[in-house]
């Protein structure tokens, strides 16, 4: 018996990168692109105590930042949730792993930013009803992301240069994001 002799348990298409990390590829575009969309809500919730461009980076920053981190893990998870599932059931599998991963991040990880910063500026923190807000805008973008994530990997996962570009823009403005972010907590943070 040779290595040729074993077979996956799924057949996967050959593509020239790797389906998962096509999957994460659009996780991260999907998910930034709606946080930017979404950055006007977080803007009213923190009560113009920062701007709003600043703020929609650090969005964008920490979802970039949970497709990396989390996302993988989520990724696998629902894969391996889906081996035995029809092929036609399997995007909606992924969203709804999506949906719990992003919204308990958004739950936890948005909140608790948003909450440091009002808590510096002299600002009353979130409601409960603006946690669950945060929460349920969170799950539905985790929930599209992963969706579109299922349906496209292939397509992406063919396309090497456009998968690359995407990365390195994702990455890009991550990274500014994070520097946004150090500043503003430094200058927040400064005693």
């Amino acid at each position: 018996m040779t290595s040729k002799d074993i077979k996956p348990v799924i057949e996967q298409p050959d593509t020239e990168i790797p389906l998962m990390l096509s999957q994460a590829i659009i996780v991260a575009g999907v998910l930034a692109v709606g946080e930017l969309a979404c950055s006007p809500l977080y803007f009213s919730l923190l009560k113009s105590s920062l701007a709003l461009i600043p703020w929609a980076m650090e969005a964008v920053f920490m979802a970039v930042a949970f497709t990396f981190v989390v996302g993988f893990a989520l990724l696998w998870c629902a894969e391996s949730f889906t081996l035995k599932m029809r092929e036609r059931f399997r995007p909606f599998a992924y969203a709804i792993v999506g949906l719990i991963g992003y919204g308990v991040w958004s739950l936890l990880v948005f909140s608790a930013t948003i909450n440091s910063v009002l808590a510096m500026v002299g600002e009353s923190v979130l409601t409960n009803g603006q946690i669950g807000a945060i929460a349920l805008n969170g799950a539905a973008l985790g929930f599209v992301a992963f969706l579109f994530a299922k349906l496209l990997d292939v397509k992406l996962g063919n396309r090497k240069t456009t998968a690359i570009i995407m990365l390195v823009v994702e990455v890009a403005a991550a990274i500014i994001g994070l520097i946004i972010m150090i500043l503003m907590f430094r200058a927040l943070y400064a005693a």
